[in-house]
């Protein structure tokens, strides 16, 4: 048995006769699951095992969609209550605790992974399923947040997966509760544009230097009588934890010399300017301070 579940077809190649499977399963040493699809009935299965049995009742095209799909990558807790699955077919046969999805065309081939040799959706192609079935903006989000933590999503492949099913159901979801991860050119710039425009009409603050080196490190804005570092970060969300930890590294090394550090997204700028603004002010007070001192 693969993982204590094997289909009806394998137990017939095995030299077992239906009497015998009948059996079998009424003395519990089998125990039938879905049509065609019997596991020990001696064992507990694990979570991945009722995924294959899932995957086994609807054939070897099939893959674990939407949410089903965000629980076997880890991205939500697990309920086996309904399973979804999705398969390029016209039509399939009812099962009783599976809500198959049919497709008329295959998936590009980078959207279909298989992960502990379970077939299933990629992370781009879930979310666009799990919005498709009415996932709310804020489960969409959760879940892309939590890929993101895991190193499971790049912004490019969520943005090439978005623009190869455009126009398909549940994308527009997706785009209007993820766009901020998408990639936008230039939207640093754009971030620095709009800090210069409020910088150039604050007379009380000194013009800070721009774009300086420091050791291995560059560094947006940086006043040296205040010993306060400032860093736009143009991105709403960092995408992977190497952004996360080449970050640290640099505040790090910052602050082993000094140097207070203060950063600012584009969605803090977007919707906390005054609180900001009033960090900013504060640091720069506090170094003024300790200059005087």
């Amino acid at each position: 048995m693969n993982r204590g579940v094997i289909s009806i077809a394998r137990l017939y190649r095995l030299g077992y006769t239906r009497r015998e499977i009948t059996g079998l399963t009424g003395h519990g040493e089998l125990r039938r699951l879905y049509r065609g699809v019997y596991a020990d009935g001696r064992m507990t299965l694990s979570e991945d095992a009722e995924f294959a049995a899932a995957l086994m009742a609807i054939g070897p095209q099939s893959w674990l969609a939407g949410r089903t799909a965000a629980m076997a990558w880890g991205l939500e807790p697990v309920s086996l209550a309904v399973l979804e699955l999705a398969t390029v077919a016209s039509s399939t046969p009812a099962h009783a605790g599976l809500a198959v999805h049919r497709v008329g065309i295959a998936p590009h081939e980078s959207e279909i992974v298989v992960r502990r040799g379970l077939r299933m959706s990629s992370v781009p192609r879930l979310l666009i399923e799990a919005s498709a079935s009415g996932a709310s903006h804020e489960l969409i989000r959760t879940l892309l947040e939590s890929a993101v933590r895991r190193g499971a999503l790049k912004p490019d492949v969520l943005a090439a997966t978005l623009g190869r099913n455009a126009g398909r159901r549940g994308v527009g979801g997706v785009r209007a509760a993820c766009g901020d991860y998408l990639p936008h050119p230039e939207r640093k710039s754009r971030l620095e544009h709009s800090f210069d425009r409020w910088l150039s009409s604050q007379r009380d603050v000194v013009e800070p230097r721009r774009n300086v080196r420091m050791g291995p490190w560059e560094i947006d804005c940086f006043w040296p009588d205040q010993r306060l570092a400032l860093e736009l970060d143009g991105r709403e969300y960092h995408i992977a934890a190497s952004d996360f930890e080449r970050d640290r590294r640099k505040d790090a090394w910052l602050q082993r010399r000094g140097i207070r550090v203060l950063r600012i997204s584009e969605y803090r700028w977007r919707t906390d300017r005054r609180g900001a603004q009033e960090d900013l002010n504060t640091l720069l007070e506090l170094g003024n301070l300790q200059l005087s001192s």
